[in-house]
This record gives C-alpha cells, structure tokens and sequence, in this order.
C-alpha cells in the first residue's frame, strides 16, 4: 500500500565495511503482525523469511518452505519447513509458529492496525501435523494460493504474543526474525541498523557485513549527503531526478534511474451517501470528465509518469488494456444537467433541495500545481466547489479510513494477486466495517469471492477484468497516473536493476547481491 523501489542487485565501490546506507521513507513497525504500508514490508524483509518467495523471473519458489502439496482437489495443503531452521534467537522454526502466526493475524487488535493480509487470515484452517508439518484446510480450492503463502510471514511463538494494544509491544523495534539479516541495536521509525546474521540457513543469504536503512523524507540537501557517504542509494522527488537527469546537479557524484512500480496515484471517492455527496454516482463521474490529463500528459516530458487506464497496472495479469475515452469537461457539464444540479446566483450549482455542490477534498501535495487542486480548478469552472486541504500524508489515510472528507488523494500499491485488493472494494474493509470509501457493492462482493475460488487462470483473469469495468462504471477510485520509482544512487554504484512486476517486496536492499566493493 504505497510506494517503493524494487531492486535486485547492486555493486559499490566505496571501499571498507562500511555499512549500506539505503535512503527510504519512514516505516511504521518491523513486526510482520502489524504491517500497513510498503515502507514496512521492505525493512522486514531483510529480517524475516517468507514460507515461499520470488525468484528474479517472478516465479514462486520456496523460502521457509521445503515444498508445499496441494490434495484434495484444491482443498487441503500440506505444508513442509526445512529442516534444521531457527530463529535467530536460535529457537527451532516450528509449523506451531505458522499456526501461531495465522491465530494472531486473526485478532480484531491486529486487523485493525494492518488489515493486510487478507488471504492468510482467510484460510479455513491451519494445523501442525508434527514439528515440520502444516495442514492448511479450505471450504473450497483457492486460485489465490501461492500468493496467500507469499503474503504469510511467521514469527516466533515465544516472542510476538499480542497485547490489547499490539502497536506499543517492545518486538516492534527489537525483532526476532528468520531472515538473513538481524537488528543490530534499537531500531526507530527513522533508522535501522541491521547486521548479517551468521546463523542464516536459508535461502537468500546477505551478501554484506551491515544495511542501514535511514528516513529520508526531511533530508533538503541530498547531494551533499552523497557527497559525505550519509546514503548511497535513495527515493527522490520528481525535481531532483529530473535535475540529475538532465546534468543540472549531481555531475561526477549520482545518477538517476526510473522503474515501473504497480502502484497508481488516484482519487478515492466517499460513496457513502450519508457522509458525502459524492455517495450520487452521477457527481463521480461528473468528476472523472474533470480530470486534468492534458496537464498529467505534459509533465510526462519531465517526470516520469503513465496515465492510467483502467484499475489495475500493465504490471499485473488483471490489467485491462481496454482504450478508454479521454475526460471531457462538456461532458460534466451534461451529467450535472441532468442529475438536477443547477448553476445558482454565484455560479455554483445546486439541487432540487438547494443543497450547493460543495465538497471536501484531502491530499498531502504541496504547493498549488497538485492534481488535486488542478481539478478543484476544472471543477471550478463548471459549478463544482472543491475546498482543497494539505495535511500530512499518514493522516490522509486515516481521513479516508474514518470516512471523513469527500475525496482523498494519494498513492496505492497493487499486490501480485489481485485478490490481496478486495479490501479496497468489499465489507472486508481495510481498518474500517466497510472500505475507505463506503463502497458496498453486492456484485464486486461476489466476483471477488468468486476469482477468490477460481483455479483456472484465464478465468481468472476475466473475473477480475469485469471488477475493472465496474469500477470504471462507478467510479469509487478514479486512477491518474501508474507510478514509476525515481531514485538516485552513487556514480559507482554497478549493475542495478529491478524487478520486472513491478514488486517491491522481498528484492532490495541487500539479500540479493548488493555489496560494497573493497
């Protein structure tokens, strides 16, 4: 659920032990109970292995797992751990850790605070057969299997029991992980020191002596910090890559590089017709003709973007490469018309109540170019009053799950199942008895409870497509541009590339081959 890079390998040549120096934004907890944003899964997946993982041509193979068999024509799973695994406490890694995990996962106080795992916390049944045994049980077969085990990431059963208030336990900075990497002193939600753990019998070993992970949100002069050797590698604005891009700065120091990320910027809509007039599907639509893409079309030429099309990215099998028409501000204006609404004495509309088309909108962009406010400006001009408010990017998050406000503007990050986003549109809810937009939809509550069931992959595919054009129909979300990463790394960093799916999780920073060459 938000932004990313995904990296798979990198060469350095700084010299010494040193530890990596990787610029990120802030993450919120380093406990795999409690996830809720991109930034957390990345620090836990030096720490913590999956029970299956990716390989670099996006195929599912075996981490904590030594194999995995389905029986039962789809309805029982048998799980087998490696042998001779331990945390990195030295406990052995046991299949009551799996059913420990799954239990957790479960509780209110734990899908409260990450509610991200949809798939695992699903699962019918989840017992141990003996110490390297697991016995997943299921109602019905599952199409979403691999990824619900990709998605499962166990912890030790004598250390991670939940309290009442999950997010204040000790574990959250101090994990005890089975990854190849290990804490090396307190960790914040700003700076983790992290060391190689020697006793690692996995997998994906570390490949250097020590990572730091840093916050780089409030860094203002991030040339100088390469300079100094504070990063060597980092996330960046779209002005700064562009300016190293183009030789304005960073010459003889970084250089900048790009990669598709499945993630999208959009507007999500409150479709609660309790809480928000934008619950009239005739005034998101009216919207959705505001959106400023010759503006999004032209800032292409200098950060990279890709206008989107439909819900889910090119990254992703359920993507729809449907053409669809462009937004046209004259069609607003007729579908305002014609639901009722009326330009009244001061040039905004109202309805037949005279209530006035005034709505709330909530995004963390600074400045006044924003896509935000370039539609409150569209809008404007048609009798549609958007009052724009800048407040900090977590707390646009919680405005949507509270459902307060009538749109919200920010980032989503697509998993490799599209059945890892149902939340976003079903009563599952992320953090809320119903989705951050109030959208309650009884036929995308069934086809995603069907592709959930669904084994055949190209029926699968057709499941989730028809999800897309109803989402293009109602317009819960109205999706702008499909992300891409900017980030820039040191002159004599080698050999970077990413992940082709557009996944962030489990590929960077380390476990796969960076290192700093003496």
């Amino acid at each position: 659920m938000r932004w990313l890079p995904c990296i798979l390998s990198l060469c350095l040549s700084l010299g010494g032990q040193e530890p990596l120096r990787i610029g990120v934004d802030s993450w919120t907890t380093l406990n795999p109970l409690l996830l809720a944003q991109d930034t957390d899964s990345e620090a836990v997946d030096l720490i913590f292995d999956r029970l299956v993982t990716l390989n670099a041509q996006g195929e599912f193979i075996p981490e904590l797992l030594e194999s995995w068999t389905v029986l039962s024509g789809g309805r029982e799973v048998v799980l087998k751990l490696r042998p001779g695994l331990t945390w990195q406490d030295g406990h052995p890694i046991e299949a009551e850790d799996l059913v420990f995990t799954w239990k957790m996962l479960r509780l209110p106080q734990v899908r409260r605070v990450g509610d991200t795992t949809p798939g695992v916390v699903s699962l019918d049944s989840l017992v141990a057969e003996g110490p390297l045994q697991a016995r997943i049980r299921l109602n019905k077969p599952r199409g979403t299997l691999l990824s619900d085990l990709y998605n499962f990431i166990p912890v030790p059963r004598h250390l991670y029991q939940v309290g009442a208030d999950p997010t204040k336990a000790p574990v959250n900075f101090m994990p005890v992980g089975s990854g190849p990497y290990r804490i090396k002193e307190q960790a914040t939600t700003k700076r983790a020191l992290l060391e190689r753990w020697d006793g690692y019998r996995g997998v994906h070993p570390g490949t250097w002596p020590s990572i730091e992970l840093k916050d780089m949100t409030s860094e203002t002069r991030i040339i100088p910090a390469f300079e100094a050797g504070r990063v060597h590698f980092s996330l960046v604005g779209g002005l700064r890559y562009y300016l190293v891009r183009k030789g304005a700065t960073g010459a003889g120091v970084v250089q900048a590089a790009s990669t598709p990320l499945a993630s999208c910027v959009a507007f999500f809509l409150n479709c609660d017709p309790r809480r928000s007039l934008l619950g009239e599907v005739a005034l998101r639509r009216a919207l959705a003709e505001l959106v400023p893409w010759q503006e999004l079309a032209r800032a292409r030429r200098f950060f990279p973007a890709r206008l989107a099309t439909s819900f889910w990215p090119p990254e992703s099998w359920a993507h729809d490469p449907t053409s669809r028409p462009l937004p046209q501000p004259e069609r607003a204006v007729e579908i305002l018309d014609q639901a009722g609404w009326k330009p009244g004495a001061d040039g905004i509309r109202v309805n037949a109540q005279g209530r006035r088309l005034e709505i709330v909108a909530y995004e963390n962009a600074p400045g006044s170019v924003s896509n935000l406010r370039k539609l409150a400006m569209a809008a404007l001009k048609v009798g549609f009053k958007i009052e724009v408010r800048q407040i900090p990017a977590d707390d646009v998050f919680k405005k949507a799950s509270d459902h307060e406000g009538d749109l919200w503007s920010y980032g989503w990050s697509f998993a490799l199942d599209p059945d890892v986003d149902s939340p976003l549109f079903t009563q599952e809810g992320y953090r809320t008895h119903a989705n951050v937009m109030g959208y309650l939809n009884p036929e995308v509550e069934r086809l995603f409870l069907e592709g959930r069931h669904t084994l055949e992959p190209k029926a699968r595919q057709n499941i989730y497509r028809h999800i897309s054009e109803i989402i293009y129909r109602d317009k819960p979300i109205i999706p702008l541009t499909y992300t891409l990463n900017r980030a820039l790394f040191h002159r004599r960093l080698k050999g970077l590339s990413f992940n082709h799916l557009g996944q962030s999780y489990g590929f960077w920073p380390g476990r796969r081959g960076w290192k700093l060459e003496d």
